[in-house]
C-alpha cells in the first residue's frame, strides 16, 4: 500500500491539531506518549530535536513545571514559541553542541531532564534510502542526548530499524520500551522508544554509536549453546568467530569452578582441563573423581544428565574449598589470639622476651645496683626463683607449641633454628659485656685478668665462683694500681 496523499493524509488528528492551535498533528503523539509515561510533568529541563514546526515544543511548554526551560533545535528556522528557546542547528554539528551549552550556561542549566527526537530526512520517495537516513539520524540524537542527559533521565526518540537501535538504548539506559501511539498512522512503519533511568557510563564505547559497525550487526554477542536444553548452535557460514582461530576450544577447571556463568562457559568450550598449575587443588580433591575428569575430556559427546553432574560436581566443591579457606583464616586467627593473649599476661607480670631483635636491656647483667653484701645475698637468693619462673615460661612455651600442632602448625613455625641461634649469640654478647663490667668493677679490667690468670691458671674458675683467694689476688691487685683508678663500687 502506497503513502497516503492529499486529502487521505487530512485525518481527524489533522483536524484536531487545527482546532487545538498545535503546528502538526505530531503534537498528539506526544500527548499520548506523555500520557503513558508521565516524564513532563516533572522535568525542569527539555530539549527537543528536529523540534521544527514546532508542535512537541507546544506541547513540552504547555505540560512541563512552570519556568522549566525548553529548547528546541532544527536545520529549518522555527517560528518562536511562547516559553520555548529555538536553535536553527544541525544536530550533528560540533557547533551546535557547542550552541546548546551556551544556552544552558546562560539559564544555570546543568543538564536536561528530558531529551525528544521526531525528526525525519527529507528524502522524497526514496523509501529504502530514507530508512537508512532515518536511522543515522536517530544515533546522531542519542549521541547527542548523551552528552546533556542527566542520569536517569528519559529521552524518547523515533527509530525505524528496530533492533540494532535498540540493542544500543538498553547499553545506555535501565529502562528500554518500544511503542506506537495511536495518533501514529498505520501505514507508517515509525516506532516510539521510551527510555528511562540513564545509566550515564563513564565511558562510551565509540562504535556503540557508530552507524557502520551499529548497523552490521557488531554488536551481537556470540551465541552460546544451551547444554541443558538441548538447543544447537548454528554453523557460522563465514568461517572463523570473531577472535577465535581454533577449532578445539579448552578452559581451565578453576575458571569453570569460579564462574558466574557456568552454563555458558560449558556452552563455550568443548574440554575442561585441570593442567594448570591453578588447578591442581581441584584436580587432587576428594570430589573430583575419574568419572568427573572423564566426562571434562569432551563437552560436546556428553548428555543432559552429564552437564547436570558436572554442575552438582561444581556446586559441592565450592562450598568445600570455601569452607578449607575459612577454617585455615579461623585456625590463623585462633593462634594469633592465643599468642597476643599470652604477650599480654607476660607483660602484666613484667616478664619480657629477649628473643626479639628489638629488644636489649643494658641494666640486666649490671652489677652497678649492687652496693653491699646485703644486695649479693639478695641476688644469689633471687636465682631459685628466677629458675623457676624460667621453667614455668618454658613449660608455657611448650604448651603453646602443643597448641599451635594441635591447630594443625608444625612446632617449627612457633621456633625455628636460626631464631634459636639468633637468641645464644645475643645472649653470648651479652654475657661477654656484663664478665667484662664485672671485671672492671672489681678493680682493673682485662690487664688485671691478665695477670691473675699468669699468677693462677684456674683464677677464671674463682672468679665465677667468688671464691675468696680470687678477692684476695684482685685486692693486691688493686692496691697496685690505687693511684691509677678510684674504686667505685664497694665490691
Amino acid at each position: 500500500m502506497g503513502k497516503a496523499k492529499g486529502k487521505q493524509r487530512k485525518d481527524k488528528y489533522y483536524h484536531l491539531a487545527r482546532e487545538k492551535g498545535y503546528r502538526s498533528r505530531a503534537a498528539f503523539k506526544l500527548l499520548q506518549l506523555d500520557a503513558s509515561y508521565r516524564f513532563l510533568s516533572t522535568a525542569r529541563s527539555v530539549l527537543d530535536l528536529c523540534a521544527a514546526p514546532g508542535g512537541w515544543l507546544q506541547v513540552a511548554v504547555a505540560h512541563a513545571p512552570v519556568g522549566a526551560l525548553v529548547v528546541g533545535v532544527d536545520l529549518c528556522p522555527i517560528r518562536p514559541v511562547r516559553g520555548a528557546l529555538a536553535l536553527a542547528e544541525d544536530i550533528t554539528t560540533q557547533r551546535c553542541r557547542a550552541e546548546i551549552q551556551r544556552v544552558m550556561n546562560q539559564r544555570g542549566c546543568a543538564a536536561f531532564d528530558v531529551v525528544l527526537h521526531d525528526g525525519s530526512p527529507n528524502v522524497g520517495g526514496a523509501w529504502a534510502q530514507e530508512a537508512t537516513s532515518q536511522s543515522a539520524l536517530v544515533v546522531d540524537a542519542v549521541r547527542l542526548a548523551t552528552a546533556f542527559l542527566v542520569p536517569r533521565a528519559p529521552s524518547s526518540p523515533k527509530s525505524q530499524d528496530y533492533s540494532a537501535i535498540i540493542y544500543c538504548l538498553k547499553q545506555l539506559f535501565e529502562k528500554v520500551e518500544a511503542t506506537k501511539p495511536v495518533a501514529s498512522r498505520s501505514t507508517s512503519a515509525e516506532i516510539y522508544v521510551i527510555c528511562q533511568k540513564y545509566k550515564a557510563p563513564a565511558k562510551i564505547d565509540p562504535r556503540l554509536l557508530d552507524v557502520k559497525y551499529l548497523f552490521q550487526g557488531a554488536f551481537e554477542r556470540p551465541k552460546v549453546v544451551d547444554v541443558l536444553h538441548g538447543s544447537k548452535q548454528k554453523r557460522n557460514r563465514e568461517g572463523y568467530e570473531d577472535g577465535n582461530t581454533t577449532l578445539w576450544k579448552v578452559g581451565l577447571a578453576s575458571d569453570f569452578v569460579w564462574s558466574e556463568t557456568p552454563l555458558e562457559f560449558l556452552g563455550s568450550f568443548n574440554a575442561i582441563s585441570f593442567e594448570d598449575p591453578a588447578c591442581l587443588s581441584i584436580k587432587n580433591h576428594e570430589l573430583t573423581t575419574d568419572e568427573v575428569k572423564s566426562l571434562c575430556e569432551d563437552l560436546y559427546v556428553i548428555d543432559k544428565n552429564s552437564f547436570k553432574h558436572l554442575l552438582k560436581w561444581r556446586l559441592k566443591l565450592r562450598k568445600a574449598l570455601s569452607s578449607a579457606q575459612k577454617i585455615g583464616r579461623k585456625r590463623e586467627q585462633k593462634l594469633l589470639a592465643k599468642r597476643r593473649a599470652k604477650d599480654k599476661a607476660r607483660k602484666a607480670f613484667g616478664q619480657i622476651d629477649a628473643t626479639e631483635d628489638s629488644y636489649f636491656d643494658r641494666e640486666l647483667f649490671s652489677l652497678s645496683s649492687i652496693k653491699g653484701k646485703k644486695e649479693l645475698q639478695a641476688v644469689e637468693s633471687n636465682e631459685l626463683s628466677e629458675k623457676e619462673d624460667a621453667d614455668r615460661n618454658l613449660g608455657d612455651s611448650d604448651s603453646e607449641e602443643a597448641d599451635a600442632v594441635a591447630d594443625g602448625d608444625s612446632p617449627e613455625e612457633v621456633d625455628t633454628d636460626e631464631e634459636q641461634q639468633r637468641y645464644n649469640d645475643q645472649l653470648e654478647d651479652m654475657l661477654d659485656e656484663a664478665y667484662e663490667r664485672y671485671l672492671n668493677r672489681k678493680g682493673g679490667g682485662t690487664k688485671q685478668y691478665k695477670r691473675a690468670k699468669r699468677i693462677d691458671p684456674n683464677a677464671d674458675e674463682d672468679l665465677l665462683e667468688g671464691g675468696e683467694e680470687d678477692d684476695n689476688l684482685i685486692e693486691a691487685d688493686h692496691d697496685a694500681d690505687q693511684d691509677q683508678e678510684k674504686e667505685l663500687n664497694p665490691l
